[in-house]
């Protein structure tokens, strides 16, 4: 870098400053993605979502057969701010509504946004000037779109100039947070739009041809695409290729009316995709069965992976489809997502995600007690419960794994997250002079990171030394390792494992009742 010299002789002086970054921050760990079935929106393309409004905007409204959009009304209700959605269907299928218009003797089609029955509903009107047809006004609900025409009776002028959106009535300009176009898109004329709408002759017609594509789903739809020369992405495939994803929901899975069997394989499937990318974690539902069934379930998914959470039961909450006030029960993942994010924002990663409410959940499918508890807690599955006076909560903070070390939610995150973050802020260290200099750099960097960690609570140990410990010399990069380029640090971390049980022993004396608690409660 040169600098202008500040010394007295005019001239100019060449200053070298330490380029490596020595400072590593945590990363984000609660943002979410979801995979489900929706009324419309791009297929097997995960979206960026950080509102309600937003998911309505490009997924429509809730569906039947679906609980994608209450998981993710429940996710944001629950404290989540960021996650990413996929819209599974038979992409096949799955088919826009189409509209051929006949013009002036000219002819194009208007297709629908995106595949879906949704589309079958758009009614297209014309606009008339003085001198004739000036411009098509597709409506769907309280949503418009004005197709400008190049010139009166004309095709259409270029759509992403002439095309003006309008929401109730609420100028374009305010409305962020929508898409470009909102209904329609002119597309050039095909066989696959029939018949044909004479635009001078009638005032109005309805785009048809609209298919879900949901009669034809299977599992692989939401685990992957099978074919491993096929380039489309299906369902977790879209989510793969998002960076910063920290948890995986997918809840209409349970939904589609699919075996048991095809079921359990389709979330082995995405819980390998976790397990490859080791920087985050499946939130899995079990079946809408009673408690046997569901430890039977349990015992036929992997138990040696701390990549996975499985919940029960399932939850009741309000359902604006259904009149009446009645509730509709879903899986919970999408308001366990949720409930994650929360905690993460408000306590950090390390928190255990355990003795939590869930918000917006009045009732449970099934009443859980200390028994029923128990029993799923010993086969890792994490209740949620109704307590008297404290609302529905979640009360398991376990992964799938058996062992110990890698038993509980939290210590597996806290590992993911340093993980990412040392692999994605330590690229700085690709090409340099492998040497002591660089050593040392190296556990600078790793041990402010750690000791930061350590005094925010997120290491476990009455003192630094005990809660982490950095090695990078030598004795870690012998002449045989660094000969082939490579950099070795050991790492060594305590995490703080959760206070599961809480034991109160209570004895009678001469003087009175005394009383010894052992251990707290980690809320």
């Amino acid at each position: 870098m040169i600098l202008a010299s500040p010394l007295h002789a005019p001239g100019v002086q060449v200053e070298w400053l330490d380029a490596n970054p020595q400072h590593l921050d945590t990363g984000r760990t609660d943002v979410a993605g979801f995979l489900g079935m929706a009324e419309r929106g791009p297929l097997h393309a995960a979206v960026k979502l950080e509102s309600v409004r937003q998911f309505h905007t490009s997924f429509g409204a809730p569906i039947e057969r679906a609980c994608l959009a209450y998981a993710v009304e429940g996710f944001f209700a629950n404290g989540g701010r960021t996650c990413w959605v996929v819209r599974v269907a038979d992409p096949l299928t799955a088919q826009p509504a189409r509209l051929r218009v006949i013009l002036a003797g000219a002819s194009f089609v208007l297709e629908a946004l995106s595949a879906g029955a949704w589309g079958n509903e758009i009614q297209v009107e014309t606009v008339w000037g003085p001198t004739g047809i000036v411009a098509l006004n597709a409506s769907e609900q309280a949503r418009s779109q004005r197709i400008e025409l190049a010139s009166p009776d004309g095709p259409p002028a270029q759509q992403t100039a002439a095309t003006e959106r309008t929401l109730l009535g609420v100028p374009a300009s305010s409305l962020p947070e929508l898409s470009p176009d909102l209904l329609v898109k002119v597309v050039a004329d095909d066989a696959r739009a029939t018949g044909g709408w004479h635009a001078s002759a009638a005032a109005r017609a309805a785009l048809a041809g609209g298919s879900d594509g949901l009669d034809a789903l299977h599992p692989h739809h939401f685990s992957g695409n099978p074919d491993p020369q096929a380039h489309a992405p299906w369902g977790i495939d879209a989510l793969d290729r998002i960076d910063g994803v920290s948890l995986v929901a997918a809840p209409d899975l349970m939904l589609g009316g699919f075996t048991e069997a095809a079921t359990r394989d389709a979330q082995i499937a995405i819980l390998g995709r976790c397990i490859a990318r080791r920087d985050r974690i499946a939130l899995l539902d079990l079946p809408p069965v009673g408690l046997r069934a569901a430890l039977a379930y349990r015992r036929r998914l992997p138990d040696e992976t701390s990549f996975g959470a499985l919940y029960y039961p399932w939850i009741r909450i309000d359902d604006p489809l259904r009149l009446g006030g009645k509730l509709r029960t879903i899986p919970p993942s999408g308001q366990v997502a949720g409930m994650f994010a929360r905690c993460d924002r408000l306590r950090g990663v390390h928190k255990p995600p355990a003795n939590e409410l869930l918000e917006g959940v009045w009732d449970l499918s099934e009443r859980i007690d200390a028994s029923a508890h128990a029993e799923l807690n010993d086969a890792g599955v994490n209740a949620i419960r109704a307590l008297p006076g404290r609302g529905v909560l979640v009360l398991g903070a376990r992964t799938l794994h058996r062992d110990l070390e890698w038993r509980y939610i939290n210590v597996r995150r806290l590992f993911s997250m340093i993980e990412e973050a040392l692999e994605e802020q330590m690229q700085w260290l690709t090409f340099e002079p492998n040497n002591p200099r660089l050593w040392k750099d190296v556990e600078r960097a790793v041990g402010g990171f750690l000791e930061r960690m350590y005094r925010a609570g997120m290491l476990d140990g009455a003192s630094a030394d005990d809660a982490y410990s950095v090695r990078c010399d030598a004795s870690t990069n012998p002449p045989s390792g660094t000969g082939d380029g490579r950099v070795t640090c050991l790492i060594g971390i305590q995490p703080p494992y959760p206070a599961e049980f809480v034991i109160v022993r209570i004895g009678v004396t001469r003087s009175g009742i005394a009383g010894e608690q052992k251990g707290a409660l980690d809320g």
